[in-house]
């Protein structure tokens, strides 16, 4: 049923939240001295972001109070609570659903520990130059962002119905086949002749084979929700991610005389990381679940306008950034990872919507109930 537009003082109650206003006596945003209001610029270019995707403008969102549990104290009991759901017996009732905008910190946390555990193999190796550390400086310093970045997703899926095992699960096996898709795919587009687009070609074949990993979880019927395609999408680009982080880390340590070559590959690489595979694929993937519903996977849900607009959107940005068109001060991937984040928050409030009409039809069921 389509929703009807509401008029007067009647208020959408499926509405995003709306950002609280400014405690008096804290200044309004002042244009600056051009006169020109850098947050309006900002919502403008957001709303033509979103627009081009096809997906609702951004509304209710703050960066300052979404993060702002980041920097708070939190106790280890908490940190292993927040890991213990998604089960049978620890997935919440829809009517116990938080759908406010999420406020995320542990994938902060996760990020801390990895890098420690990161640089103490960079001491360990600059120290002693042992060979035998190479392999966990590699697979510690290709997965530590990407994992942080999954975290902040497993934590944003307001619905809490995906365990952590399952996440781990998809972010291996998952990992792994997009990878055997996406070279699948590549050697199509040597016989298609498409060589004359250089690297841009990752974006036609890598992006197709991501998505083919997500079969492994497309027609679960505990997962219907556009926020778990979200979770999923973004667990599939992270090993795709740190896959092929640590395989270009090993070919650099191999075939470079200087050591620190392999670091800068693995350091470059990691910062980008949350910019890159795991919002292409999160992005594709939460539509095509929105879409997808509770129904039964077809085909036929791929030839989707609003598949087609986001999907379209994560291949031309693949494509760009693997482009030779550079910025300064990796201008290109800045912009480029912000226009995809833009739709993930976009595809991030569209999901809490999808939960707060569930959740409005349940609690009425309840009230009539008499419950």
């Amino acid at each position: 049923m389509s929703e009807q537009p509401f008029s007067g003082e009647e208020k959408d109650p499926l509405a995003p939240e709306p950002i609280p206003p400014q405690p008096s006596g804290e200044p309004s945003p002042r244009p600056n001295s051009d006169g020109i209001d850098s947050q309006e610029v900002m919502r403008g270019v957001a709303e033509r972001i979103t627009r081009a995707a096809g997906v609702e403008k951004l509304e209710g969102f703050s960066f300052s109070e979404m993060f702002s549990e980041v920097f708070k104290k939190h106790s280890e009991n908490e940190v292993e609570e927040y890991f213990t759901v998604g089960t049978s017996l620890t997935t919440p009732t829809i009517q116990e659903v938080d759908t406010r905008w999420p406020q995320p910190w542990v994938f902060f946390r996760t990020f801390v520990g990895a890098m420690v555990v990161y640089f103490g193999f960079v001491i360990a190796w600059r120290q002693f130059q042992n060979p035998n550390l190479i392999p966990g400086l590699i697979i510690v310093g290709s997965f530590a962002i990407p994992f942080s970045t999954l975290i902040f997703f497993f934590e944003s899926n307001a619905r809490k119905n995906v365990s952590l095992y399952q996440v781990i699960r998809l972010l291996f096996l998952g990992g792994i086949l997009s990878l055997i898709f996406s070279l699948i795919l590549f050697e199509v587009s040597s016989t298609l002749s498409l060589d004359w687009l250089g690297a841009s070609v990752a974006g036609i074949a890598e992006e197709p084979g991501k998505l083919l990993a997500l079969f492994l979880v497309v027609d679960n019927p505990r997962y219907k929700y556009s926020l778990n395609g979200l979770l999923f999408g973004a667990a599939v680009g992270t090993g795709f991610a740190a896959f092929e982080s640590a395989g270009y880390a090993l070919l650099i340590g191999l075939m470079s005389s200087n050591p620190d070559a392999m670091l800068d590959v693995i350091l470059q690489r990691g910062i980008l990381a949350p910019f890159g595979h795991i919002v292409w694929t999160g992005m594709s993937a939460a539509v095509l679940w929105k879409i997808k519903g509770t129904q039964k996977f077809r085909f036929e849900m791929l030839q989707n306008p609003r598949f087609l607009r986001v999907f379209g959107m994560a291949v031309v940005l693949h494509m760009v950034w693997n482009s030779p068109f550079e910025l300064p001060f990796f201008g290109k991937y800045i912009a480029l990872g912000f226009i995809a984040w833009v739709v993930i928050m976009a595809l991030l409030q569209d999901g809490l919507k999808q939960l707060r009409g569930e959740k409005l039809s349940a609690l009425s069921v309840d009230e009539a109930a008499g419950l």
